[in-house]
């Protein structure tokens, strides 16, 4: 074909119905239903969304987003950490030089501050904005007449600073859903409101969230509270109520101290969406923060920002997310869901009642969360997928208040490394009928701490006893295809091996080799934390039996 054939080529729009034509043979039978999933939330994500989702979307909606930002651009606000004043102070220079744009630091009752040393402070708290975490320490401010910024924890009003901080972590922390998180917000917001005044709210507010790794839900959170925002300052008569600065942190939930490297992707992730959902400051978590952060690794959390801000140009673009028929939608089904549980949260006049209702929810969210990651449903790559087995944990996991969806793992990892479990495969039949299956049970115990061993393919019961005999196998997994497991594993309980045997796969006849001396089995679905345990007891059983 000529480049003059190609310019007069034309193609047929497509229409909805095409596609799901189209979509409806390639599901081989499936019905189209089947491609939708539901999230924590309880919002159904369709495959497809087209221009007739904004249909009953008012452009409000929008607009409301793009005027509560004046700048598309975000500062960025990395950590000052440091194990003394003196090296903090050091920190902060270094970070502001580097591209920070204000301090961002948490006073730590272990940092002693010498009187040169809050002089050097003073001047740097009068040219840069600060984010000053003082919770664990308010009596800090007591050095500063007027701070420029932010501040958390402040038990003062302060000239020049927000300090009527609306916190979104907690509950995310906790293990909430985003509907949790936003309606937390707005419970602490109604609180303050009444405490201060909708004015002062409005004058001295900020929210901070933090931002996980489910892309497009966490562009969608930071839209809807902007909305959400509107709608709370409407509520308390304020009609045109003005926007407050949102700062966002990334998550450390879906961080892992297992492959940590993939944690840079993690945060790369939330940082942009971060970016993309509108935020006004910025912070990133080193992606070795669970072990012992580095310069190196700092610096890397900085300029990922940089980057997208050098490379991409972003800060140029105010709602780059907006009009997006998938995002729009869902930034609007967010809105309807948080305000409706919102309003059912108000009804109880109890603020602790209020904090059991979501905390509550928090839990039953967490364990939805827990349990797509033990199944794979959900997966964390490093972790409970594509496990290295060579990858060594830290003795010290640095502990946050985060609930983390990597820790079971690490702990099974951890144990099996005190615990060791002398696993075989056993795979009988065609290497290219057994191969995806062993793959599988490979990777599957690989992701909870032991590294099978492969015996030599179809072993006759003799041949394989004096295998285990020879390597001290202490457990063994039969892999094979369905027919040959169907038709094998009888005959191998008759030989009534010398170890626990489990099966690949799931099979009608399970229950009656169970009978036969059968031990469990592995399969796709299956809780492999659950799983982990029973083999983490058999280790310990035949451990105790070694050391006797």
């Amino acid at each position: 074909m000529t480049i003059n054939d190609m310019k007069q080529t034309n193609f047929t729009e497509a229409s909805f119905a095409d596609w799901e034509q189209a979509a409806i043979k390639s599901l081989k039978g499936k019905s189209l239903e089947s491609l939708e999933t539901k999230t924590l939330e309880d919002i159904i994500l369709k495959p497809l969304y087209t221009l007739a989702d904004l249909t009953n979307i008012s452009l409000d909606q929008t607009n409301t987003v793009r005027h509560s930002k004046e700048t598309a651009n975000w500062k960025v606000a990395q950590h000052s950490t440091a194990n003394t004043a003196e090296e903090i102070i050091v920190d902060m220079k270094e970070n502001l030089s580097k591209g920070n744009d204000l301090i961002n630091y948490k006073v730590d009752a272990i940092h002693e501050w010498s009187p040169s040393q809050i002089e050097e402070l003073k001047i740097l708290f009068q040219e840069h904005e600060v984010l000053l975490d003082v919770e664990n320490n308010p009596s800090f401010l007591d050095h500063f007449d007027e701070l420029h910024g932010f501040i958390i924890g402040a038990d003062r009003k302060l000239t020049g600073a927000r300090s009527l901080h609306l916190d979104g972590t907690q509950l995310h922390k906790a293990g909430g859903d985003v509907v949790s998180e936003l309606a937390s917000v707005l419970v602490q917001a109604d609180t303050l409101a009444h405490l201060n005044g909708i004015e002062e709210l409005e004058e001295k507010a900020f929210v901070q969230f933090s931002i996980d790794t489910n892309f497009f839900m966490e562009i969608a959170k930071l839209r809807a509270f902007r909305v959400l925002w509107k709608a709370f300052g409407e509520a308390f008569g304020k009609e045109n109520i003005n926007a407050i600065p949102v700062y966002t942190e990334t998550s450390l939930r879906s961080f892992s101290a297992l492959d940590s490297n993939v944690n840079l992707l993690r945060a790369g992730n939330s940082i942009l969406s971060s970016v993309l959902g509108g935020a006004d400051i910025v912070s990133s978590y080193p992606h070795n923060y669970l072990s012992e952060i580095t310069p190196t690794s700092k610096r890397i959390a900085r300029n990922m920002q940089l980057v997208l801000k050098e490379e991409t140009h972003i800060q140029r673009v105010i709602d780059a997310a907006g009009g997006s028929y998938y995002i729009e939608s869902l930034t609007k089904q967010l809105v309807e869901k948080t305000w409706a549980y919102f309003i059912d949260l108000m009804k109880d006049s109890s603020p602790e009642s209020r904090e059991s209702m979501l905390l509550q929810r928090a839990s039953e969210k967490w364990e939805l969360q827990l349990k797509a990651v033990s199944t794979r449903k959900k997966s964390l790559i490093g972790t409970n997928n594509y496990a290295n087995p060579e990858d060594g944990l830290e003795e010290i996991v640095i502990q946050s208040d985060y609930r983390r969806l990597a820790e079971p793992f690490e702990h099974l990892r951890k144990a099996f490394k005190q615990y060791q479990l002398k696993a075989a495969i056993l795979p009988y039949g065609v290497l290219k009928e057994y191969k995806p299956r062993m793959d599988y049970i490979n990777g599957y115990l690989n992701a909870i701490g032991i590294t099978p061993v492969i015996a030599q393919e179809n072993l006759k019961p003799f041949d394989l006893q004096q295998w285990i005999n020879n390597e001290n196998i202490q457990y063994a997994i039969f892999v094979g295809s369905d027919e040959q497991t169907a038709g094998l594993v009888p005959a191998l309980l008759n030989e009534k091996l010398s170890v626990p045997l489990d099966v690949a796969g799931k099979f009608a006849e399970y229950d009656d080799w169970l009978e036969a001396g059968l031990s469990g089995s592995i399969y796709a679905g299956q809780s492999m934390l659950v799983k982990g345990k029973e083999l983490l007891a058999l280790a310990q059983k035949e451990g105790s039996h070694d050391n006797a």
